[in-house]
């Protein structure tokens, strides 16, 4: 078999040595190692036959080395990723203050922001507390005058209670003066006073009765009744005097005048008072 049907063309040969120095493939397993223990354990992915290799007096492609154009063209590319990255981290330091300094007058911003809408609700609640304590003393008015309008009217409900005292007077009631007696007090009026005057008759005498009182207001040292007996036809029978000594004031004299007359009718009169 010759080494181009083995192995393929020569050019798919410099293809694989050159993919060598780019990535590192796992070794070979040499195709002597055909067993079940390799498979199992994934030294091998599928098991093969043993090749041949290339026939004896064919020769392999020449290993062309790296050129220099090639070499500077990625150095360059290193050095200027290399270059980029130290670019990126000055700028970022540099950067770094300016962006905490904005970060700062955010921050700032955002508190003045904050202090201003507390102020807005202080200014807010402290008018709202003015309201309501101009409320509470419109009510404490008018909590006040119903107080006094209650007080006024259990006032009024309240029962007057009067105290009355009996005053018991004794009132005299005189006994009218009897029938055919006469009293003359002309002049006495106001001084002296003479109540239930009536005729008596017993044992042949005749007593003409009756009752005084000073009313003069003082004491009278001396007081004289007169009287005078008549018959039925008004004739004059006899004359007789009754007296009384310190009288006082308000006192009651019940005196007797008799005759020893058969009489009918009689004049009681007032003949001294001092």
């Amino acid at each position: 078999m010759s080494a181009q049907s083995a192995l393929g063309s020569g050019t798919w040969v410099a293809a694989r040595r050159r993919n060598r120095h780019r990535r590192r493939e796992r070794p070979a397993i040499p195709t002597g190692w055909n067993d079940p223990f390799a498979a199992a354990h994934g030294f091998i992915a599928n098991p093969i036959e043993r090749v041949p290799g290339p026939g004896v007096g064919v020769p392999l492609p020449r290993y062309r080395p790296r050129s220099l154009a090639r070499s500077a063209g990625r150095f360059l590319f290193k050095a200027t990723l290399a270059i980029l990255a130290v670019a990126i981290v000055a700028g970022a330091g540099a950067v770094a203050p300016y962006l905490g300094y904005r970060d700062e007058v955010r921050r700032a911003d955002d508190a003045a922001a904050r202090v201003a809408a507390t102020a807005a609700d202080l200014d807010a609640a402290t008018a709202t507390v003015a309201q309501r304590s101009v409320r509470i003393a419109a009510m404490r008015d008018r909590i006040a005058l119903l107080q006094a309008q209650i007080e006024e009217v259990r006032l009024a409900k309240v029962r007057t209670v009067v105290e009355t005292e009996t005053v018991t007077e004794e009132v005299v009631r005189w006994v009218p003066n009897g029938e055919g007696v006469a009293v003359e007090i002309t002049g006495f009026e106001g001084v002296i006073g003479i109540h239930d005057v009536q005729i008596t008759q017993a044992y042949g005498f005749t007593d003409i009765v009756g009752i005084a009182v000073n009313e003069s207001g003082h004491t009278i040292s001396y007081a004289q009744l007169g009287c005078t007996f008549l018959d039925e036809d008004g004739k004059v029978l006899a004359n007789a005097i009754t007296n009384k000594q310190g009288w006082a004031p308000e006192q009651s004299w019940g005196f007797t005048c008799s005759a020893q007359v058969d009489s009918t009718g009689g004049i009681l009169r007032v003949d001294e008072m001092s």
